[in-house]
């Protein structure tokens, strides 16, 4: 057993310098950048500006540049110092102290930071990760460089005041000799950086309190303006919901917190930006939403309270008591997921609304939305595939609703044909003509091939049994002559009441 009495000194262990190499470790560029974007609104900026730079189509140089109150000289020591935590507020985004520099060295073994403030000399401090990993050494950089790197942010900004982060040396990005590989890598990481920061800060884009804008360019060659903006994401973008009774609050209780759990059904079969984020999938987005101070923390994910399953798709939860991070969910430093305490895994299970709705009844409500929809194309009966001349992003509803016979595709195509026709049934080609006389008044801006969708979808739906026997019978002829009858009247009165 310890004694009471066995302290015989008190010593200081300083954190030693190695640990800067595993910095970032698990930071993706998109999560690393994101928390450079959090610094720069925790400093009022209402700009942001993100500079991928490349040299022979590589991946060279990473800035993030905003208009914010900037740091003097001891601000911009403490935010280079390992750990250091300022006194953050209820509102700030920040948390551990780590961020600017395992967010940059993640992906960089070169930080740079220049920043200007209201009414102090502009400052700039660069850290080296192979002498920072040894005795936490720090760069003090020229005033009047400084000053210059400031009038470059104006330019840009249109403010001297601010922060410009400068990643060199960066790591992690395409270094094979394949151009065209490299082009491609960058367009794909280009996306999912814009994707993930569109929804982590969809809150503060759609509300205008932030202005992010994306430029790529070759390094040295940057343009001085601004870059392609920044458009928010918003994952509960729905305009109705795939429930009647939802969304629905339940309340989680633990002891005597009570937390609040907003639980959304998305409507069947959407595949729209904010329920498909970038080029994955919305089954991949079912789970937890968890917002600190109107900034994601956790973009989907069941955190071990549910399985995620193809049924499950539809269900996605409002998490934004910021009282409940710390005590019942902790944050990891990249700020890319958080881990649910045992208490509060017990607290969702009991979680109930007014109306005696458990998590588990939400979970099966959104089941049987996703169930209902699916059975409702299986008792359907396959039809023929829609082919060119439809947009494809009809087929794909078209395909999403409907199962397709196998082998033969229905066209449809406009051509010349005579004046009171509007269509033709070409059933040998499998084609579908429309008359190319009648084209301006659907595509009143020049054809193409995908043009008109709302009647060529229209008209599929209407003929595409046509095409699905071997031969035309006596109905599927008289059929086709009454489309042509009525069909060929109403263009022509389209065609002279629009003055054409």
């Amino acid at each position: 057993m310890t004694g009471t009495n066995d302290v015989v000194e008190r010593i200081k262990l300083a954190p030693d310098a190695g640990l800067v190499k595993s910095l970032g470790a698990n930071h993706t560029l998109e999560s690393a950048i994101a928390d450079l974007v959090d610094n720069s609104i925790d400093a009022d900026a209402s700009r942001v500006s993100i500079r991928l730079l490349t040299r022979n189509d590589r991946l060279n140089q990473v800035e993030v540049l905003d208009n914010g109150k900037g740091m003097d000289a001891a601000a911009a020591n403490a935010a280079m110092t390992i750990g250091h935590q300022r006194d953050y507020s209820d509102g700030d985004l920040g948390h551990f102290g780590m961020g600017l520099k395992a967010a940059s060295f993640g992906h960089s073994d070169v930080l740079t930071v220049w920043s200007t403030s209201y009414g102090a000399t502009s400052v700039g401090r660069r850290i080296r990760r192979a002498d920072f990993s040894k005795d936490f050494t720090c760069e003090v950089l020229a005033s009047d460089v400084a000053a210059e790197r400031a009038a470059d942010r104006q330019s840009i900004l249109g403010s001297l005041n601010g922060t410009s982060i400068v990643w060199t040396d960066v790591r992690n990005a395409y270094r094979g000799r394949n151009e065209g590989e490299a082009r491609g890598w960058l367009s794909s990481r280009t996306e999912a950086l814009r994707s993930h920061l569109g929804v982590t800060f969809h809150r503060l884009l759609a509300a205008k309190r932030l202005h992010i804008d994306v430029l790529i360019d070759e390094l040295g060659e940057a343009i001085t303006g601004p870059g392609v903006p920044l458009l928010p994401i918003d994952p509960f973008g729905y305009v109705t919901s795939g429930h009647p009774g939802y969304p629905k609050n339940l309340i989680a209780t633990a002891g005597e917190a009570r937390v609040k759990l907003t639980c959304h059904i998305w409507p069947a079969k959407s595949d729209v930006t904010g329920f498909r984020i970038g080029s994955k999938t919305g089954e991949q987005f079912q789970g937890f939403y968890i917002y600190r101070n109107d900034r994601l923390l956790q973009i989907g994910g069941w955190s071990d309270t549910a399985t995620p399953t193809p049924a499950r798709q539809l269900a996605r939860v409002v998490l934004e008591d910021s009282g409940a991070v710390g005590p019942f969910v902790t944050m990891n430093p990249e700020k890319s997921g958080l881990k649910f305490e045992p208490v509060f895994h017990d607290a969702i299970n009991k979680a109930e609304a007014t109306d005696g709705t458990t998590f588990m009844a939400f979970l099966q409500d959104a089941e049987s939305i996703y169930t209902d929809a699916n059975k409702r194309k299986r008792q359907r009966k396959p039809v023929i595939r829609p082919d060119k001349g439809i947009a494809p992003a009809v087929r794909k509803r078209i395909g999403s609703e409907l199962s397709f016979i196998d082998g033969e595709a229905v066209d449809v195509k406009w051509k010349r044909l005579p004046s009171g026709e509007f269509i033709d049934v070409d059933h040998p080609a499998k084609t579908l003509w429309l008359n190319s006389r009648y084209r301006s008044l659907f595509a009143p801006d020049g054809g193409s091939l995908n043009d008109a969708p709302v009647l060529k979808a229209l008209l599929y739906l209407l003929t595409h049994h046509i095409f699905e026997g071997q031969h035309l019978g006596s109905r599927d002829k008289d059929e086709i002559l009454l489309w042509r009858s009525v069909l060929g009247a109403a263009a022509t009165a389209e065609q002279q009441m629009r003055g054409e």
